[in-house]
């Protein structure tokens, strides 16, 4: 066996060194480029999260508008309904009101012929007395005369009609004329006026009389009775 001869060779101190710094050189290189790859992709997760986020934004505020666009809708819709509720009861109201006053007229009608054809008594007459309240006022009420007479005359009955009130309470055995108004009748005549108490009055009743010439032609005392308010 033949001994190998021994090659010597030069130092090379710096070959290592270079090794190493070429190695970390790499590494850095490689660590570079993948840090600029995950930084990109990061930024278009990014942009591709800013651009979710931008729609959202725009589809929430267009739905918010969309809501408050149906709540004023829906808002004019209630009101809608409520005012033709409103007015519905209103009409029913008043419709009811009209067919009273048809039937109430329909009676006049028929009474005002049973006077001019002779149906009814000749007498000149205090037929009848309505009273009801007044309601922006407590103590007034309105009241409303039917006088009739059924004799065949050629000229009015002219004179006055006297309207007293009687009292009681503290006002027992009292009365205070209330109003004084023209008579002037052939068949009917209606009157219509209003009666303020004074404080403290307490009505019993009202006397309606008709004077001519200082003469009384007739009277009649009605009582002290309020027919209940129509509803407005």
């Amino acid at each position: 066996m033949l001994d190998r001869p021994y090659v010597i060779h030069p130092r090379r101190p710096y070959r290592c060194l270079l090794l190493i710094l070429l190695g970390i050189a790499l590494t850095i290189a490689t660590i570079f480029v993948w840090g600029q790859q995950w930084q990109q992709k990061q930024l278009e997760k990014l942009s591709g999260l800013q651009s979710q986020h931008t729609q959202m934004l725009a589809e929430n505020q267009r739905l918010t508008e969309e809501n408050r666009q149906l709540q004023e809708q829906l808002m004019g819709i209630n009101q809608m309904q409520a005012l033709q509720q409103a007015t519905d009861s209103k009409l029913q109201t008043e419709l009811q009101l009209l067919q009273d006053r048809v039937i109430d007229l329909n009676k006049e009608l028929l009474f005002y012929q049973n006077i001019t054809q002779g149906n009814a008594s000749s007498e000149l007459q205090v037929r009848e007395l309505h009273l009801r309240p007044v309601s922006e006022d407590a103590s007034s009420y309105l009241y409303r005369i039917v006088l009739t007479q059924g004799k065949r005359i050629t000229k009015s009955i002219k004179g006055d009609v006297l309207i007293t009130l009687n009292l009681t309470g503290n006002g027992e055995g009292q009365s205070r004329l209330v109003e004084t108004q023209a008579l002037n009748i052939r068949h009917v005549q209606v009157l219509e006026g209003t009666v303020k108490l004074a404080e403290n009055e307490q009505p019993e009743s009202i006397r309606v009389m008709l004077r001519q010439s200082g003469k009384t032609l007739t009277e009649r005392t009605f009582k002290w009775e309020v027919s209940p308010s129509p509803a407005s």
